[in-house]
């Protein structure tokens, strides 16, 4: 609180006085009372209305400037009275009361919320997994009975559980984070267990892989890698033009191991790079593939930031695209709490 804002609200107080003080020195100069008289009078009450403000203003200064330093200290803002405790003027008081009501009205809504989400989340979770069940039964069944119509039944269970999985990553989104296991693996193993997932509409979309300096060591989740690794495969086949060619090569630099993955595909156009991990964009690329979400790369990004790794994407219209996952060290790793 500025002492020029505090006097601009008190400026029909400050009105009042100046207009009695004036109206008494007029009456005691009338009634012939020494001028040494009336300026004493109109002194005292002077200081005395001073010191009421003086009073009224610091005081309420430092109790504002409490109430916005515990603002600026504290991450549940609703508690923000419970935590102030009583003020020492009616005015605040009712303010605080107003506040506490408020705060416990956005309390229970935000506890209601979070129970809602919280059983959303447990039946997409045991959706997920109720799911997957039908879907395993009818790969069974393609398998045992390969025809041309089957092969292609196949492609499609395979895209549904694909699909399926990318639900789950989704509403675990908030707390994916304590399902981590982070452990020794390389950049082999995870490019190898993504490339063995989508290894039939690699192979369905004429993909040649080419693999280069992936012996390097790495601690990560493998589980939310081979995720990641997966959508990207899924993109460089989705986005593909002609016979699909794949680069993946891998380098170890000081503080961290880089994985880039380069397609040959149709590329991203330079306006839409900036966006690509935004939830939900799909660019001129999603009007030209009707079956993009616009969910794989935010999941991507979601998923890379929780595990303090980095993920970019350089691409060029017509001349592919090249994701880079940068992977910290142990050391890096261990800093962050993983």
């Amino acid at each position: 609180m500025r002492a020029l804002d505090y006097l601009a609200d008190r400026a029909f107080a400050l009105a009042c006085f100046a207009a009695a003080e004036a109206l008494v020195f007029g009456l005691l100069w009338l009634v012939e009372v020494p001028l040494v008289f009336i300026l004493f009078a109109g002194g005292i009450f002077l200081a005395a209305f001073a010191a009421a403000l003086l009073r009224d203003f610091f005081r309420k200064r430092r109790y504002y400037g409490r109430l916005l330093a515990l603002l600026d200290q504290m991450d549940e803002k609703t508690l923000l009275m419970e935590a102030a405790g009583r003020p020492a003027f009616p005015e605040a008081r009712i303010v605080a009361h107003i506040l506490q009501c408020n705060g416990k009205y956005l309390n229970d809504q935000l506890a209601e919320q979070e129970r809602q989400s919280r059983e959303y989340r447990e039946f997409l979770d045991a959706w997920v997994h109720e799911i997957k069940t039908p879907i395993a039964a009818a790969r069974l069944i393609v398998e045992n009975d390969k025809n041309p119509t089957t092969l292609k039944l196949d492609g499609e269970l395979r895209r549904i559980d694909a699909l399926v999985e990318l639900v789950l990553y989704y509403a675990r989104n908030g707390d994916v984070e304590k399902d981590f296991r982070v452990e020794s693996t390389t950049l082999q193993a995870l490019v190898h267990a993504a490339l063995k997932a989508c290894s039939r509409p690699i192979i369905q979309a004429g993909g040649q892989v080419q693999t280069d300096g992936l012996d390097v060591p790495v601690c990560a989740d493998r589980k939310s890698c081979v995720f990641i690794l997966g959508q990207i495969l899924t993109n460089a086949v989705k986005y593909r033009q002609g016979a699909l060619r794949l680069e993946i090569s891998g380098k170890a630099e000081r503080n961290r191991a880089l994985l880039t993955i380069r397609d040959n595909g149709t590329g991203i156009d330079a306006a839409d790079l900036p966006r690509v991990f935004d939830k939900g964009f799909t660019g001129q690329n999603g009007r030209r593939f009707p079956h993009s979400t616009g969910i794989g790369l935010y999941l991507c990004r979601e998923l890379c930031r929780k595990m303090n790794m980095e993920i970019a994407i350089d691409s060029e219209k017509g001349r592919g695209t090249a994701v880079t996952l940068a992977f910290p060290t142990e050391s890096m790793l261990q800093g962050a709490g993983l």
